[in-house]
């Protein structure tokens, strides 16, 4: 089943917006990963950033990280939407498409955290997290 979601980067202040939120939802956060944990990833000095956590807000899990060392926080770009699906065949399509005219950040393939993962800014600007 294919699903949607909402994935929020912050300039280094993340685990403080993971309280923040937690706080004001009503929630808990998830796993927490920090860029220094993650292997393969060059932390270039942000070793106790977040990479990846997580959080239920209502009925739909959330998204949450810091920009990665290499990309520059700038309020607008500081959200991407994801999207999962178990049809890798259906995933490569939708990510061929998303890259006419966009970026592709990451081109899809296997990852430490997915069979199959891939990032691209479509020609609209917005960021897609395509993945299994």
């Amino acid at each position: 089943m294919a699903k949607l979601g909402v994935f929020i980067h912050f300039d280094g202040n993340c685990n403080d917006a993971l309280k923040f939120y937690a706080k004001v939802f009503g929630t808990t956060t998830g796993m927490i990963m920090r860029y220094g944990d993650a292997p393969g990833i060059d932390a270039m000095g942000f070793e106790d950033r977040i990479t990846y956590s997580d959080m239920m807000i209502g009925s739909e899990n959330v998204m949450f990280s810091d920009m990665p060392p290499q990309d520059k926080h700038v309020v607008g770009n500081n959200f991407a939407l994801s999207y999962s699906d178990t049809d890798q065949d259906k995933l490569h399509n939708i990510f061929t498409q998303l890259s006419e005219g966009g970026n592709v950040i990451m081109p899809m393939g296997k990852t430490f955290f997915s069979e199959l993962y891939g990032m691209v800014t479509d020609k609209f600007g917005i960021t897609w997290n395509i993945m299994v």
